[in-house]
């Protein structure tokens, strides 16, 4: 009996041993994946790999590195590293990214993603043409996988090194720094005010869609043609506060 234990337990082992050194290249063919995603040259095993290039418009990642650990599988779960880009290009997305995969359970935890700027604009529905530079940064202490997005969220994001095209030229917004959360199973933003818009606004991203509400308050620094422009944006309250009122489809 003891020696049909260690035999089955032997197999195990090395059918373990074979299915986490197979190439992945040979495991990404048993995968349906999105038509508009496209991968370039994979390399190494299911365990640990690298994809040399990842495209899903809007967006291009250089290259992309896993690594699978296993310390968690006492609990049911597997931990994942993900790491993509470049930390240092800024025009280019980058990710770290450290995730706990249960039985349909995905958390991130300690994680960054960085995003550029100017390919999300187009992908917005906006009320006039807006040129804008610089990049998206999250910083996730928590999230985890829900419907239609998240069950849970704990995080900041913070546009760096904001800038926006006026008539005359770039106009420097610096940055604008805000809170993440999960709000009934949507993404929630909320901005801080310390920024020279003076933008105080709550984001949400629904299921297919996002909604913005909130003020603006240009600071007296602002170019004339930020003050010019809120006209187009409604009446200030009593405070000089210019209302804000946002929404539409993504990627529409």
């Amino acid at each position: 009996m003891k020696k049909s234990m260690l035999w089955l337990l032997g197999l195990l082992a090395y059918l373990l041993f074979m299915l986490v050194l197979t190439p992945a290249s040979l495991w990404l063919k048993l995968v349906t994946l999105p038509a508009d995603l496209q991968l370039g040259p994979v390399t190494g095993t299911l365990w640990q790999g690298q994809v040399a290039g990842v495209q899903k418009a809007p967006f291009y990642l250089p290259q992309l590195s896993w690594q699978l650990q296993p310390s968690l599988l006492w609990r049911g779960k597997l931990g994942l590293k993900l790491q993509g880009g470049n930390l240092r290009d800024a025009s280019l997305p980058y990710l770290a990214v450290q995730a706990e995969l249960g039985f349909g359970k995905v958390l991130l935890q300690q994680s960054t993603i960085r995003l550029p700027v100017a390919p999300i604009i187009p992908q917005l529905q906006l009320p006039m043409p807006v040129d804008a530079s610089g990049s998206i940064v999250l910083n996730l202490q928590k999230f985890e996988l829900g419907q239609p997005y998240c069950s849970e969220l704990v995080g900041t994001a913070s546009w760096q090194q904001a800038k926006f095209k006026a008539p005359t030229g770039w106009i420097d917004l610096q940055a604008i720094d805000s809170t993440l959360s999960c709000d009934n199973g949507n993404l929630s933003l909320t901005t801080k005010a310390d920024n020279p818009l003076g933008l105080l606004v709550k984001a949400d991203v629904l299921q297919g869609s996002y909604q913005i509400a909130g003020t603006l308050k240009p600071a007296a620094s602002m170019p004339k043609e930020v003050h010019q422009a809120m006209q187009f944006v409604g009446q200030a309250d009593a405070e000089g506060r210019f209302p804000l009122k946002l929404q539409g489809r993504i990627g529409q």
